[in-house]
């Protein structure tokens, strides 16, 4: 990959950069002409807004790549040929941040670099080797960076038993909105496939730390139960006995949590009640 990336691409480099910045000022304009609907954030954009904005510069730029108008869309268009990827990435950034970036060989190419810190240029790339991206490990590094990076506060969702395994955090937001996580798919699904154990760590561990949800926080979400039977057994307290429980079903493949129909319906019932709250 190396090789590929300094044959076909580091030649150009310099076209790379000014490619991607044209693409973000298009999304940018976009957004400001209101063409492309975004989520509402906390701030205006583009603060907050890395994972629309690299999704969309790289709709962009795969189309640009499927029919090249100058030399280094003609040099992606090679490097792809040649089985180089170019593709979106995720992880913690320097330990202080969620980012979302893309992957061009061994490039890391942020078109987001402004979604932290207003005033940082718009794109950057680097060595991938030297971006200070990481991988999100499991559960508990990712409540050690939302802590940081989100603010607010974060605890382990001993309120409802059995969403536990699969959602194990709680994190509620400088502005008073409460959310489960993780959120991210690469974390779900490597707790998932672990059987629960990444969120049975983090539980451990705050449980041990001596943190727990506040009782006003438990307060304000018992009304979710009414969300439905995934939301049921709802303690205000931890019920640790029925926590481990739910952790004893998470690799029995035919338990509640390998249950195609019923695991879609405990998704469907999360957001509604995010949504709501």
């Amino acid at each position: 990959m190396r090789d590929l990336t300094a044959r076909l691409i580091a030649p150009r480099l310099g076209d790379l950069e000014r490619l991607m910045l044209d693409l973000r000022l298009g999304v940018d304009g976009e957004v400001g002409a209101g063409t492309l609907a975004l989520p509402r954030r906390r701030y205006p954009f583009p603060k907050g807004y890395c994972r629309e904005i690299t999704d969309a510069v790289l709709g962009r730029l795969v189309r640009r790549i499927a029919a090249p108008d100058g030399p280094v869309l003609a040099a992606l268009a090679a490097f792809r040929a040649e089985g180089g990827p170019i593709v979106p990435i995720w992880g913690a950034l320097r330990e202080r941040y969620f980012q979302n970036a893309l992957q061009i060989g061994d490039l890391y190419v942020d078109v987001a670099n402004d979604t932290v810190d207003i005033t940082k240029p718009k794109v950057e790339i680097l060595p991938l080797d030297r971006s200070g991206l990481q991988a999100v490990s499991d559960v508990g590094h990712f409540a050690r960076v939302a802590r940081l990076y989100w603010g607010g506060e974060v605890w382990a969702n001993t309120l409802f038993p059995r969403l536990a395994p699969i959602l194990p955090i709680i994190h509620r937001g400088p502005e008073g909105r409460v959310s489960l996580h993780p959120d991210s798919i690469a974390v779900f699904a490597e707790n998932l496939a672990g059987g629960g154990r990444s969120a049975l760590a983090f539980l451990n561990g705050e449980r041990e730390a001596g943190r727990c949800v506040p009782a006003d926080v438990a307060a304000s979400l018992a009304g979710w139960q009414s969300r439905g039977p995934w939301f049921g057994e709802f303690s205000a307290t931890p019920d640790w006995e029925r926590l481990y429980a739910c952790f004893a079903l998470v690799g029995d493949p035919n338990g509640p949590y390998r249950s195609v129909q019923g695991f879609l319906e405990m998704i469907e019932a999360v957001k509604a009640a995010g949504s709501s709250g």
